[in-house]
């Protein structure tokens, strides 16, 4: 996150007084998991206020998504000596991850980071097929001043993003029933989405029937057959152990998910301008370490599901074949409205290292 990101959120935050926020900041009853490895809380100071921040997200502990929020939690209380106050809740303890970004929106709790994407909708795009090469390229895509511009949108549903990260890493492909090595073999197969709208017309264009699973839920699914196959990046899949139930996976580096930050305006409004400042420090320092670990744990997490199941990595023409099958989302995107032509070549600029 750059300086100019720290200037927009300030911007954001302001717009927020007219667009409005939300009411009521109620703790959940259930405390956060004691066995998380999670920091002790630092001992406040005697300030005039203390805030408290509850933070929910699905991941398990051992996962980036939490280790990097483990980092967050500790500087913050450190940065702001223990005038803010974090609670992590992982592993889904607060609900789905809709449920969990509606919390913040209603100010039930304060913080949730994932994949769901409603409240920005144009942040879809982001997502398309094929669209980024390598993290390089989707980094300079979550960090432009075009995704700025989109992430505006959250602010009409009383939710501000402090950052915008990496959900894990590039896609791929499992399913109990065949390898994956031509578009052709999705079809037929009972594939788990998230309901996100590019993974779904993905899948669909691919020939796979597409079967909304909350993540939570998705290896017991998998375990009974309700469903043949799911997709998630290395590190998802090995960590939530799908290998155990899934026994063809398929490199194919499909998608990149952004993943916001979203913060209650409200609450984020209420806290100092100091405060401010230092949370989007830390958002910028704890995006970096998941980002981090992603890169760390991703061949380790490819080899260990290797160990467990058969993988086959396409080749640049198969993959080709991959690319081409998708192209009709694109082109439905546009058709909708949802994305325009000069959108796209600006995207594409900006993956190049041509536009900020």
């Amino acid at each position: 996150m750059r300086t100019g990101y720290r200037a927009w959120i300030l911007t954001a935050a302001l717009m927020a007084l007219v667009l409005g926020g939300c009411v009521g900041f109620e703790k959940p009853e259930d405390g956060p998991v004691s066995a998380t490895g999670q920091e002790k809380d630092i001992p406040a100071k005697k300030h005039e206020k203390i805030y408290s921040m509850q933070i929910g997200h699905s991941q398990p502990v051992d996962n980036p998504r939490h280790q990097s929020f483990l980092l967050f939690k500790k500087l913050l209380e450190e940065k702001t000596d223990g005038g803010i106050q974090v609670d992590i809740y992982p592993a889904g303890q607060l609900g789905s991850e809709a449920s969990m970004l509606e919390q913040v929106c209603d100010g039930t709790i304060q913080g949730f980071r994932g994949g769901q994407l409603e409240i920005v909708p144009k942040m879809l795009v982001f997502s398309l097929p094929f669209l980024c090469e390598d993290r390089t390229q989707a980094e300079r895509l979550v960090n432009s001043e075009f995704a700025r511009e989109i992430s505006m949108d959250s602010l009409k549903s009383g939710a501000t993003i402090l950052g915008i990260g990496d959900a894990g890493g590039f896609r791929q492909f499992s399913n109990s029933v065949r390898m994956i090595r031509r578009p052709e073999d999705l079809r037929g197969l009972k594939m788990r989405s998230n309901g996100m709208d590019t993974i779904n017309k993905t899948l669909e264009a691919l020939g796979a029937e597409v079967m909304t699973v909350p993540y939570n839920d998705l290896y017991m699914a998998l375990k009974a057959g309700t469903i043949d196959g799911q997709e998630n990046p290395w590190v998802n899949s090995s960590g939530m152990r799908f290998y155990e139930v899934q026994k063809y996976f398929t490199e194919v580096n499909y998608q990149f998910h952004p993943e916001p930050f979203y913060v209650n305006t409200r609450w984020y409004e209420s806290l100092p301008r100091e405060y401010q400042e230092i949370l989007a420090e830390c958002t910028e320092e704890m995006m970096k370490e998941n980002n981090r670990l992603i890169d760390e744990n991703e061949v380790q997490a490819m080899e260990h599901i290797r160990a467990n199941a058969e993988i086959y990595t396409l080749s640049s023409e198969e993959r080709q074949a991959f690319v081409e099958a998708t192209q009709v989302v694109y082109e439905e995107y546009m058709e909708n409205g949802l994305l325009t032509r000069e959108e796209l070549a600006r995207m594409k600029r900006i993956i190049r290292g041509e536009e900020e």
